[in-house]
């Protein structure tokens, strides 16, 4: 996600139109590549945070004014399982935003509730392949270790959007978008006795807000291979994998805006620790490629831990 270049509160700044980014608050609000669940795709409940980075330069030049902006998200999470193919994950963040600015003179911040989501997930399990010289019996075959897992949903506008920033701040530096989304999701998992894979594609199409304002749909991937130790009641999950967010441009009463679009693809690692009925996670992201709203916004690390329990 990107963000908009702002208004400072000095008299050089004012003097500056605002230049609108994409919206990069959404991503921590909706999930985008952090995934719904948890490595093992277990049910649960649980505590979720999210730290994302960014820094906007207001020009090509390198002196050209500049901001740091700094993304926290506290996020309660649960996966429910409602029949045996199916289940509903959700989320409620709570969003603590800040940007510091190149003369580290001033600062703007933002906290409160976030936009939640809710979906609801068919899992299609693969049977195994019959063995044509065995005996048939009145029992079903066994499961495989392949997995289709099919998602949709809805991002909630339950973070309050305060028109008055839009005047001096990117709609996108808010604890909420202020619209309805519709959340479409196609994930795979394999899980072997030792090694596994799982990969998420998700499209979040946005809606527009009462501002008239609507943030470019997005498209967002991810893709993790990991390794299982196991031992009782204790289980640790190594992983590595790679990541990406693509979006499209925003639009305002009508009108499309320019360089409002990007893309950008992450190396991801971590690792996820499972004791009794407690599952501790962690992963963390850096920037391999990215191309952010004509090259004004640059991404920095992403940083996610969480600890759950089991249902």
């Amino acid at each position: 996600m990107a963000f908009a270049k702002v208004i400072n509160h000095c008299d050089t700044w004012h003097e500056k139109s605002i230049k609108p980014y994409c919206d990069l608050c959404g991503c921590a609000t909706n999930n985008g590549n952090f995934g719904f669940g948890t490595l093992s795709n277990s049910n649960f409940i649980g505590f979720r945070y999210i730290h994302q980075s960014f820094e906007s330069r207001d020009g090509i030049f390198s002196d050209s004014p500049s901001s740091n902006e700094y993304l926290n998200t506290y996020q309660l999470w649960t996966q429910v399982p409602v029949f045996q193919s199916f289940y509903i994950t959700a989320s409620l963040p709570y969003q603590d935003l800040k940007r510091t600015f190149e003369s580290g003179s001033a600062t703007e911040s933002l906290k409160g509730i976030g936009d939640a989501n809710v979906m609801g997930w068919y899992k299609l399990q693969f049977l195994k392949k019959q063995n044509n010289d065995s005996i048939p019996y009145p029992v079903g075959r066994p499961l495989s270790r392949h997995s289709i897992q099919i998602g949709i949903g809805a991002k909630l506008p339950t973070g309050e959007f305060e028109e008055r920033l839009t005047n001096r701040v990117n709609p996108g530096f808010q604890v909420g978008t202020g619209s309805f989304d519709g959340i479409f999701s196609l994930g795979y998992n394999y899980g072997g006795d030792k090694i596994g894979f799982n990969a998420l594609f998700t499209y979040y199409q946005k809606g527009e807000n009462k501002n008239e304002y609507r943030f470019g749909n997005q498209w967002s991937y991810a893709g993790n291979l990991y390794y299982k130790l196991a031992l009782n009641t204790f289980s640790l999950m190594p992983f590595v994998g790679i990541s990406g967010d693509d979006y499209d441009t925003i639009k305002q009463f009508g009108e499309t805006l320019q360089d409002t679009d990007g893309q950008i693809l992450n190396g991801t690692f971590g690792a996820e620790c499972t004791i009794g009925q407690f599952i501790l996670g962690a992963n963390a992201s850096l920037p391999i490629s990215q191309d952010l709203f004509g090259g004004n916004v640059q991404a920095n690390e992403r940083l996610s831990v969480y600890v759950n329990f089991s249902l």
